[in-house]
């Protein structure tokens, strides 16, 4: 179909609008970031393209910006359609970016299809040859699909390409943690930290690498040295708890359950759950119940610690209360129940696990 706008009485502009114009305003915004001056240039060779360019160029000039109105949403097998039909390889596209193809990628990755995103990072590298972020795209869906040695390899070429690519590293670092390099993720994540001092979770990762290659003194150490900006992390307070149990510093592990129970666990909300076992190890059931009960009633999202309160109720002889929590989970959270076998286990008895109707 074809719409002939005629825009002047003298010297008229006459464009044709196909049902291929849409396509080239997209071309424009994938490659050239909105710009028909650098997408004429690669396309000089396709006379009929050449020119609509410059009209549309022209009809932006007298009437309205086009944009994504015009095309939305961008279907990628019809953008591949279009430039095979012309022959247009990535390697022809000699004044274009990478940026939007990568910024396509991530909304196809983002409603989970995945191979079109990587087909789409593919050309993206192809275009671009050092255009890290595709790199390291493109390896973080590998790396989800466990392909581990083409995870590392794109991740590698990344770093190579960037070394400022912080995230590129704490994957690298999980890949090879995955299959048990320990060393490898050691060396990558250290590099991390020395980039990106504040990313809490990577310190965390580090010390449990060291931990499983037996070298618990270095893990001690990462945990203490995140401790200099995180005094009052109730998570590394017990990690390191544990720790020094292992090396036979009972003393320092006793030291650090202690600052634990004097924190206010509101002030670090992903430590509640820790804190609040601490707690009932020692025997403090009512103060676990007072504060777990304020906590899941100012915030919904907290209802994983109603757990926490099952066990505190079964300790205080309510078990009504924990046969209540436990029955609502079977119902609405099977799986998490079934992981926290071992919580059960560590602070119920088997009579106690019964009566609240744990199996």
């Amino acid at each position: 179909m074809v719409i002939r706008l005629i825009l002047g009485s003298e010297n008229p502009l006459i464009v044709d609008i196909k049902d291929e114009t849409p396509m080239l305003v997209i071309l424009r915004d994938l490659f050239y970031s909105g710009d028909w001056r650098n997408m004429r240039k690669d396309f000089e060779e396709h006379k009929e393209i050449y020119e609509d360019i410059n009209k549309l160029e022209q009809l932006e000039e007298k009437i309205a910006s086009l944009n994504e109105i015009v095309y939305e949403p961008i279907v990628w097998s019809e953008v591949v359609e279009f430039l095979d039909k012309y022959g247009i390889t990535p390697e022809k596209i000699m004044h274009g970016t990478a940026d939007g193809l990568y910024e396509l990628a991530i909304e196809y990755a983002d409603k989970n299809q995945t191979e079109i995103a990587k087909d789409i990072l593919k050309f993206a590298i192809k275009l671009d040859k050092n255009y890290a972020p595709a790199y390291e795209f493109y390896g973080s869906l590998l790396l989800e699909e466990n392909d581990v040695e083409g995870a590392i390899k794109y991740l590698t070429r990344s770093i190579e390409l960037d070394p400022w690519l912080v995230q590129s590293y704490s994957m690298i670092g999980e890949a090879y943690y995955n299959i048990g390099d320990y060393e490898k993720a050691i060396e990558y994540w250290e590099k991390e930290i020395k980039l990106s001092p504040t990313n809490t979770f990577t310190y965390f990762m580090l010390a449990d690498a060291y931990s499983k290659m037996g070298k618990i003194d270095k893990a001690i150490e990462v945990l203490e040295k995140f401790r200099e900006t995180s005094e009052n992390s109730i998570i590394a307070l017990y990690e390191l708890a544990e720790l020094y149990k292992r090396i036979g510093n009972e003393e320092k592990a006793k030291e650090y359950e202690s600052l634990i129970m004097e924190i206010d666990p509101r002030s670090d909300p992903n430590g509640i759950e820790i804190w609040a076992k601490v707690h009932l190890k020692k025997g403090n059931y009512e103060k676990v119940i007072q504060m777990i009960e304020n906590v899941v009633k100012s915030s919904p999202e907290a209802r994983h610690l109603n757990l926490v309160l099952a066990v505190a109720y079964a300790k205080t002889n309510q078990y009504e209360k924990a046969r209540k929590i436990i029955e609502d989970l079977k119902e609405d959270d099977f799986w998490y129940l079934y992981g926290k076998r071992e919580f059960f286990d560590e602070l119920l008895t088997q009579p106690e696990k019964e009566l609240c109707g744990i199996k």
